[in-house]
């Protein structure tokens, strides 16, 4: 057992109300070391607004949040990932078209921020699509349908 800790201090409903005051501290954890100087000190600026977006994405999985309000959520990460793609990706495919070799902070050069931007933007899609779906379902369990064209009449039209 880790000095200043015992198994009550492990519990997470204990967590709650524990005394961060007067409590013991756990061992410290040794971490590998860690190059601070060069590029790999940067988080990628593009990969980090993805994250971002998951997150968004995250609060529109929430059940402890109001079901509207979760599709309020998937739509603000569907828009937040179009206009990603309109301005910031569209600067980047720009600037890989002109050939550029100039790497940005975090040491990755255009092309190479493109090509981690396509994959993670596709995880993020499928996700989303994901969510939505699931969220669909829970909209009509709630007398709620969203209907494409396919499904509207002349009238709706």
């Amino acid at each position: 057992m880790e000095q200043g800790m015992d198994e009550s201090n492990k519990d997470p409903a204990i967590l709650a109300d524990a005394d961060f005051l007067h409590g013991g501290f756990a061992v410290p954890t040794e971490l590998p070391e860690y190059q601070c100087s060069g590029p790999k000190r940067f988080i990628n600026r593009e990969l980090s607004w993805l994250a971002f977006n998951w997150r968004v994405l995250e609060e529109a999985q929430n059940a402890s949040v109001p079901l509207l309000e979760r599709i309020r959520f998937i739509a603000i990460s569907a828009t937040n990932l179009n206009e990603f793609y309109g301005v910031r990706v569209a600067g980047l495919r720009e600037l890989a078209r002109e050939g550029s070799v100039r790497a940005a902070a975090d040491g990755l050069i255009p092309a190479q921020q493109l090509e981690a931007i396509e994959i993670e933007s596709r995880k993020l899609l499928i996700e989303q699509q994901n969510v939505l779906n699931g969220l669909k379902n829970e909209l009509e369990s709630e007398g709620i349908a969203l209907l494409d064209r396919v499904n509207l009449t002349e009238a709706d039209k």
